[in-house]
């Protein structure tokens, strides 16, 4: 079975675990921060903070910039549930804009005529859908002339880099257009460390508010301490989580994180495979990559098809697992109860759901497999 992604585990991570089990430190240790300090050196952010998943990450990162009962945040429909959910999870409410018709990233025209609207936003949450990164460069215009903080879900972008008006390149994570990216180590990313998330800021009193809220809302900082009755002492300053990164994870990140360029390569190589490979086909439309002169890191190889149900089924039948990411968030039973939500509101992500296909896309998979994957697809356009 050819899976639409996988993990990838060698000789190297199986030690790398293996000497943490035999170590003194099971749980958050030295690992952790080492994977901490090389994740900020990788994506060029000042801090970065370890958690124990990329939804952990996106509540942290909420809760550290103040979302509250008075807070509105604009995002996209077409994201995972975790994003939104995380809104919530801290007593604020999620605002969607629509989608930009060919990348399927959050429209900036949209984010504009909601901060201009009568509601008062507070927050905005761009997602990196497939590795393809958002116009950061026009967002952070408009957050900054409405005052909206930024939070980038890079959750499918680890490695990826892009470019200004000034062809300056930004790796994704070094928050230079933004308060704090979150991402996802779950085993179909970039890296994984089985379960795992992270958050990086340049910001130190944000950086600070993550490592409390990470640890139930302990600190033994004697900078923050209210008291100090000795050595032992530590305060709960305020209501914070258990979302703590073992070192067991962290051992496995810190090998995987080694590796990601050259995997980000292979993913660059699949990707221009499969777009070479559909121009003949008419039946079928890729994810638009805007920025030419940026090197996206894609965890998705999106496509828009005819026939959608029929050709995952197809597909399926002959080994190849396809998925869908994602169904519009407003179309969820919850959000429609909740908010009132319904088919209509945001047309242009309901098209997209409509014909959304995910093909597999993973540094191990082989040009054979691949092959496969294509030659599958155009005969089943060519059979229907």
């Amino acid at each position: 079975m050819i899976n639409y992604g996988k993990q990838s585990i060698d000789k190297k991570d199986i030690k790398a675990v293996m000497d943490v089990l035999n170590s003194d430190w099971l749980t958050q240790g030295p690992k952790v921060e080492e994977f901490e300090q090389a994740f900020a050196n990788y994506c060029g952010s000042k801090y970065a903070v370890a958690v124990c998943n990329g939804t952990a990450a996106l509540h942290l990162a909420n809760l550290a910039i103040g979302t509250d009962i008075t807070t509105n945040v604009i995002t996209t429909p077409i994201t995972f549930l975790a994003t939104t959910n995380s809104v919530i999870y801290a007593g604020g409410h999620p605002v969607f804009g629509d989608i930009s018709d060919g990348s399927f990233t959050l429209n900036p025209e949209k984010v504009k005529e909601l901060a201009e609207g009568a509601i008062g936003f507070k927050g905005l949450i761009p997602v990196h859908l497939g590795g393809v990164v958002c116009d950061m460069e026009t967002l952070k215009i408009i957050a900054d002339q409405y005052s909206l903080w930024i939070i980038e879900d890079a959750c499918h972008a680890l490695g990826g880099q892009w470019s200004d008006k000034n062809d300056k390149m930004h790796t994704v994570g070094d928050c230079s257009h933004s308060d704090m990216t979150i991402f996802s180590f779950h085993p179909v990313k970039q890296i994984t460390t089985g379960e795992g998330g992270a958050i990086t800021t340049n910001n130190k009193d944000i950086y600070k508010k993550l490592l409390t809220l990470r640890t139930h809302g302990m600190t033994k900082d004697k900078e923050l301490l209210k008291e100090n009755h000795g050595g032992w002492y530590y305060e709960m300053q305020e209501l914070g989580f258990n979302y703590r990164m073992t070192d067991i994870q962290a051992s496995l990140g810190i090998e995987q994180l080694k590796k990601n360029d050259e995997w980000v390569k292979k993913r660059r190589k699949i990707v221009s495979n499969y777009d070479e490979a559909f121009k003949i086909v008419e039946q079928l439309t890729p994810q638009q990559h805007p920025d030419e002169n940026s090197k996206y890191s894609y965890h998705l190889y999106i496509i828009q098809c005819e026939m959608r149900a029929e050709l995952f089924r197809y597909l399926k039948e002959n080994d190849v697992n396809t998925q869908v990411h994602y169904i519009p968030i407003h179309l969820q039973p919850y959000y429609k109860e909740k908010y009132g939500y319904g088919r209509g509101d945001y047309p242009v992500a309901e098209k997209y759901y409509d014909h959304v296909l995910s093909l597999p896309l993973y540094p191990t998979l082989t040009d054979t497999d691949q092959d496969k994957v294509i030659s599958l697809i155009k005969q089943f356009y060519a059979k229907n």
